[in-house]
């Protein structure tokens, strides 16, 4: 009997199912056998199937592949006894149990994940995709034309590497990545990162989108342009702009005619008073620092705090938000420094750098989800580490102090006490030494 957990990129478990024989297609498309709805997951995304009591995996083709225990799968993979297997931004893990009597499960019908609506999409407007939409489930949203990002749009205007959008908690930023057709929020050109509301419209190089919440329903035809107007309105505007070029031609010349003429000397307007214009910019830059931080825009408030201090070098209210910008911005590095060693396999130096982020920043929520993530996954390799030892006898303090790592981290996993437990019983009957088990209460 196979084993099936799946949990979302909060690590969160959305489903278990088990299986004994037969093949299940996974992807985002309803008539699959199991239903992932996300866009990293392609439409028809990979194949599980067991053949001769062996389970295998199968990629149909997906844009992003499948990693197994880290690695690319190229074609299909044996996935043994355990494996971890990440689809887009789903992990799902695989353990094979003797089947119990009466107690056998299949996958026997279409199984639907559900989808976070607690989550921000974008859905495409204005062009022949419109409707398409992409929900904003990953930390970091990246947006280009190669497979490694996370939203692939397949547009000439697009540049390999052309956009992020990053998500903290509830709220949502969008930068451009120095692209060659460059992206523009609401119309106006992206500088920088700037924050996202619903409603707002952002286009990356010809392809535009409109941000929404994930429950939210939008019809995309509201959002095409409208009809030209008729060629006799057309008309009646092209004249009534010769008229308005006219008068302002006649009223620049009349004005230059006056210039000429010789005019008193003007008492100089009174300057304002440099202490007002002053205290005027900083309550200014202050009310544009407060919504930066209530947007969690630490980029932003590094600034407009470094903007303050020019001008006023003591303000104590402005020196806390550079700090605060500075802290934040350090701990979002590590989560994303974190993220990497993750992506390649190296999970002890991510633990060790999210068991590192200050608990009073809000990137800290984000290294909690991905600390717990990793955790498991650690455990789970340690697991499978200590099942190739328990096979020699001599090596079973080895096993012993793998299970006893991973139970560390998981120290819910109830089969994994029991585990440790059987194999100290057989260890104390060979009179093997060692520590034994503590589980925590």
């Amino acid at each position: 009997m196979y084993n099936l957990t799946i949990q979302d990129s909060n690590g969160q478990q959305v489903c278990q199912v088990s299986f004994e024989q037969g093949s299940y297609v996974i992807g985002r498309l309803e008539g699959c056998d199991i239903v992932l709805p996300s866009s990293s997951v392609s439409r028809k995304h990979a194949r599980i199937f067991v053949l001769n009591g062996r389970c295998y995996i199968e990629d149909l083709g997906s844009a992003n592949g499948i990693l197994v225990d880290g690695q690319r799968v190229v074609g299909r993979r044996d996935l043994g006894t355990a494996s971890q297997l990440r689809l887009g931004d789903y992990y799902l893990y695989l353990e094979f149990q003797r089947a119990k009597q009466n107690n056998e499960q299949r996958v026997l019908q279409t199984l639907f994940i559900p989808q976070d609506e607690d989550l921000y999409k974008l859905v495409r407007i204005a062009d022949n995709f419109a409707g398409e939409e992409f929900v904003l489930s990953e930390v970091e949203n990246t947006i280009g034309r190669t497979d490694e990002n996370f939203i692939l749009l397949s547009d000439p205007s697009i540049s390999r590497y052309h956009a992020k959008i990053y998500r903290h908690g509830d709220h949502y930023q969008v930068e451009d990545l120095g692209s060659s057709n460059g992206s523009t929020l609401n119309q106006k050109p992206l500088k920088g990162a700037h924050p996202l509301t619903s409603g707002d419209r952002v286009k990356f190089g010809n392809v535009e989108f409109v941000f929404v919440e994930g429950s939210r329903q939008v019809d995309a035809r509201a959002f095409q342009p409208a009809p030209a107007k008729s060629s006799k309105l057309n008309l009646i505007i092209a004249v009534a702009i010769l008229l308005v070029v006219g008068i302002a031609i006649g009223a620049t010349i009349l004005f230059s005619l006056n210039s000429l003429k010789p005019t008193p000397e003007q008492e100089p307007t009174p300057q304002v008073q440099e202490e007002v214009s002053l205290e005027s910019r900083v309550a200014q830059l202050r009310e544009k620092a407060q919504k930066a931080k209530t947007n969690y825009d630490w980029d932003t408030l590094a600034s407009l705090s470094k903007e303050i201090l020019s001008l006023v070098p003591d303000d104590q209210e402005a020196i806390s938000m550079k700090e605060q910008a500075a802290k934040e911005q350090d701990a979002a590095t590590m989560v994303k420094q974190a993220s990497t060693f993750a992506e390649k396999g190296s999970y002890e130096e991510a633990r060790s750098l999210l068991n590192e982020v200050p608990e009073d920043t809000q990137a800290h929520k984000n290294a909690v989800a991905s600390l717990e993530h990793i955790n498991r996954t650690l455990a789970h390799n340690y697991k499978n580490e200590a099942t190739s030892l328990e096979k020699k006898r001599r090596t079973w303090k080895d096993a012993h102090e793998l299970l006893v790592k991973a139970a560390n981290l998981t120290p819910e996993d109830e089969a994994l006490l029991k585990r440790i437990e059987d194999l100290e019983r057989k260890m104390k009957k060979r009179r093997i030494r060692f520590e034994a088990f503590e589980a925590p209460e």
